[in-house]
C-alpha cells in the first residue's frame, strides 16, 4: 500500500499563492480566475507555493506510520491544466526544496489521480489525502481509501487519527 499526500490544498498553499499573486484577501475575490491560471502557466507560481502549518506534522507523520506499518507514502499532485511538464517541475522542485520529497517512483503528476487508487503490484487499495471530494470519490469508486482533507479548514490531527485507523503498526507484538 502507498499512502500518497495530494499538494495544493493540503501541503502547499496554492489558492493563498493565487490571492497573493492577485493582491487579494481571498482567492473568491479573484474576478477572473480562468485568466489568472493562464497567466501562471509557464512560470515558476508553484515553487513560490507557502508550506502551510500543519505540512511538517502531515509529512513526518506519514512517512512514520508508513515506515511502521510496511508501506511506503508518495505525492500524487495534478499539474496545471496546459502546463503539465512546467508545473510537474516546479512542485518537484518545492518537494525538494522542502525536504518533502519521496521516493522518486512514488511521485506522480496525474489529472487522473484514481488510476493510482490500488497498488499494481499487490493490489492493495492505496489511500489518498486530497482537498477535493471528486478526487476522493473517483479513488474510492477504483478500491482506494480516501481521507478528505483542506489544511487551511480542517484538523490535522483529526486526519492523523483517521489515517492511523488505515494503517495499522506491523512492529507490535
Amino acid at each position: 500500500m502507498i499512502i500518497y499526500i495530494d499538494m495544493d490544498g493540503v501541503i502547499a498553499d496554492f489558492f493563498g499563492g493565487l490571492a497573493k499573486r492577485c493582491h487579494v484577501a481571498h482567492w473568491k475575490d479573484i474576478m477572473n480566475i480562468q485568466s489568472i491560471l493562464e497567466e501562471i502557466r509557464g512560470t515558476t507560481f508553484f515553487n513560490e507555493l507557502d508550506v502551510f502549518d500543519s505540512t511538517h506534522e502531515l509529512i513526518d507523520t506519514v512517512r512514520t506510520i508508513a515506515s511502521k506499518s510496511g508501506n511506503e507514502w508518495g505525492i500524487c499532485s495534478s499539474p496545471l491544466r496546459g502546463d503539465r511538464d512546467n508545473s510537474a517541475f516546479w512542485k518537484r522542485n518545492w518537494l525538494e526544496v522542502h525536504g518533502y520529497m519521496p521516493k522518486v517512483k512514488n511521485l506522480v503528476f496525474t489529472m487522473r489521480k484514481e488510476k493510482y487508487a490500488i497498488n499494481s503490484i499487490d493490489g492493495t487499495g492505496n489511500i489518498l489525502i486530497d482537498d477535493k471530494p471528486d478526487n476522493i470519490n473517483r479513488w474510492e469508486d477504483r478500491g482506494g481509501k480516501g481521507l478528505l482533507y483542506q489544511a487551511n479548514k480542517d484538523d490535522v490531527h483529526h486526519l492523523i487519527a483517521r489515517l492511523r485507523q488505515y494503517t495499522p503498526d506491523n512492529t507490535k507484538g
